[in-house]
């Protein structure tokens, strides 16, 4: 019995541990077809934003920054598509 209650008392430990580093962050993925890498992966990007908050949109828009967040762990995976390009994007989005 004891095992059983020590997993469980481990296990609540890393989910505490792996919540508090994560806290006030938001994790987000999108799909963009564009004419090149680059700009399917400004166009995921866009969508991730304004999932996140479509107030931030009009700002990334003019600037290419998300006011107020950091962007972490932003990876995307790109593949030719009948003469254009989509990329599969996620970021997690971290408030300052």
């Amino acid at each position: 019995m004891k095992p059983i209650v020590l997993a469980a008392v481990a296990a609540a430990t890393a989910l505490t541990f792996s919540t508090n580093a994560m806290a006030g962050c938001v994790s987000k993925g999108a799909v963009a077809t564009a004419g090149s890498a680059e700009s399917a992966k400004w166009y995921a990007l866009e969508t991730m934003v304004q999932a996140v908050s479509w107030g931030l949109w009009p700002g990334f828009v003019a600037t290419n920054k998300v006011e107020g967040y950091t962007i972490k762990n932003e990876r995307y995976r790109c593949n030719p598509d009948g003469g254009q390009v989509t990329c599969h994007g996620r970021a997690s989005f971290c408030k300052n």
